[in-house]
C-alpha cells in the first residue's frame, strides 16, 4: 500500500455481509470501523490507498443489496495494539429517497470482534558438546607458596542515589510492564502503552474497574478489568444482551 501515516500499521479485514432483509446495507470501510487499543479507547480508522499489485488479493467488499451476500477486503490505517475491531453497520430506510437517505437502527446495532495476538515461537537450543583433548603434563616438585603480608584497609560505605521516579502524566514515556495502570495528578486513569508511536508513553485511559469475572456481563466503555489471575480484560460482545468480560492476550 502506499501512504501509511506515521505510527500507523495496516489492517486488512476480510467480511461476509449477508442482507436478509429488505433494506440496503452498508461495508466496512474507514468510516465505520473502529479499533480498541489497550488503553480501552476507541479509535478511529482511517483510508489506504492499494497499490496495483495488491488490488487482485484483496479485492474490496460491495455493498450488499437487499437478499445478497457480499463477500470481500476493507483495507484500513489503524493505531497499533489493537486488541479488538469494531463495526457499526448503516442500514437504509426502504422508504428514504436516494437524495435524502434516512437510516434505521440493525439489530445488532454493533459488531466487536476481540483480536488475539500469537505469540512469538521459541526455539529450543541444542546442548553445547564440550571435547576435551589430553595432553602431555610435566610434573614439577611441590613448592610452599609465600604468603604475602597482612594489610590493612578500611571500607568505605558508598551511598548509590535512588533515581527520582517520573510522575505519571499524559505523553510522558513510561516502561512497560513495570509500568502498566496510573493515576494522574487531576485523578484521572492513564496507561502505559506504545499507541501512535514506536516508544512507550502514558495516554488518556478509561477508568480500571478491578477484579471482574470472565464472562459477567457488563457495558461497553465503562472501562477496564482485571481476571481474578491478573490478566487484563475487555467488555466485548454484539449487544447490550451479550457485552462480557473477556480476556484478550
Amino acid at each position: 500500500m502506499t501512504d501509511l501515516g506515521a505510527g500507523r500499521v495496516a489492517l486488512a479485514v476480510r467480511a461476509q455481509i449477508e442482507s436478509i432483509g429488505t433494506s440496503r446495507l452498508s461495508r466496512p470501510d474507514q468510516w465505520l470501523l473502529s479499533t480498541v487499543d489497550r488503553a480501552g479507547i476507541t479509535q478511529r480508522t482511517e483510508h489506504a490507498i492499494l497499490t496495483d499489485d495488491c488490488f487482485d488479493t484483496f479485492t474490496y467488499t460491495a455493498s450488499p443489496k437487499p437478499g445478497t451476500t457480499v463477500e470481500g477486503w476493507s483495507v484500513v490505517q489503524a493505531l497499533p495494539e489493537i486488541v479488538a475491531l469494531q463495526f457499526v453497520p448503516l442500514v437504509q430506510a426502504e422508504s428514504a429517497p436516494m437524495d435524502a437517505p434516512r437510516f434505521v437502527t440493525p439489530a445488532p446495532a454493533k459488531v466487536t470482534i476481540a483480536l488475539a495476538t500469537a505469540p512469538a515461537p521459541v526455539t529450543a537450543l541444542a546442548p553445547a558438546t564440550v571435547t576435551t583433548t589430553p595432553s602431555a603434563v610435566a610434573l614439577l616438585p611441590a613448592t610452599t607458596p609465600e604468603l604475602a603480608p597482612e594489610s590493612s584497609t578500611t571500607a568505605v560505605p558508598t551511598t548509590v542515589p535512588t533515581p527520582k521516579k517520573t510522575t505519571p502524566a499524559v505523553g510522558v514515556t513510561c516502561s512497560p510492564p513495570g509500568d502498566d495502570y496510573a493515576t494522574a495528578a487531576d485523578g484521572s486513569t492513564l496507561k502505559c502503552t506504545k499507541a501512535g508511536g514506536p516508544s512507550a508513553k502514558w495516554v488518556q485511559s478509561v477508568p480500571l474497574l478491578g477484579t471482574r469475572t470472565p464472562g459477567a456481563p457488563c457495558e461497553v466503555g465503562s472501562g477496564v478489568a482485571t481476571s481474578p489471575d491478573g490478566e487484563e480484560m475487555f467488555c466485548l460482545g454484539q449487544g447490550p444482551d451479550s457485552n462480557v468480560w473477556t480476556v484478550v492476550n
